[in-house]
Formats: structure tokens, C-alpha cells, sequence
């Protein structure tokens, strides 16, 4: 069961009204460490897995990122 008092405990973060942690990290520094690791790790998977990679571009394709017609 969740209370409130065991909500706030889940929302209470340790960054000051600067967006600084006790070790001086800028949250936006976490953000930006977290999605470059997100994008080596899908760039490997690319890389890796040819069903993948052709995902990818069918993905960007049908987006309208990439134009240079079918994709295969």
C-alpha cells in the first residue's frame, strides 16, 4: 500500500534549489551522461544486429529523417 508519507520519500531528490548534488553535479550533467550512454549503447546494438540496423532505417525512413527512397 502507498502512503504518503512513503510517496514523498520516493520524490524527495538531493539537489538543492541550484540543481546541484552534495558532489557539485548539475542534474542536467546526469541527463546528459545517461542519454550519451543511451546512444553508445543503441549505436553498438546498430552496429551488432543487422535486423536492428535495418529497424532503424525503416524507423527513419517512414519519420521522414532520411529520404533517399526504399530502405533495403
Amino acid at each position: 500500500m502507498v502512503t504518503d508519507q512513503s510517496f514523498n520519500k520516493m520524490t524527495s531528490t538531493s539537489f538543492d534549489k541550484n540543481g546541484l548534488d552534495k558532489a557539485g553535479i548539475h542534474w542536467m550533467q546526469y541527463l546528459s551522461m545517461t542519454s550519451m550512454s543511451l546512444l553508445i549503447f543503441l549505436i553498438a546494438l546498430d552496429k551488432a544486429i543487422p535486423g536492428f540496423h535495418h529497424f532503424v532505417l525503416l524507423s527513419m525512413s517512414k519519420a521522414g529523417i532520411i529520404c533517399n527512397g526504399i530502405v533495403g
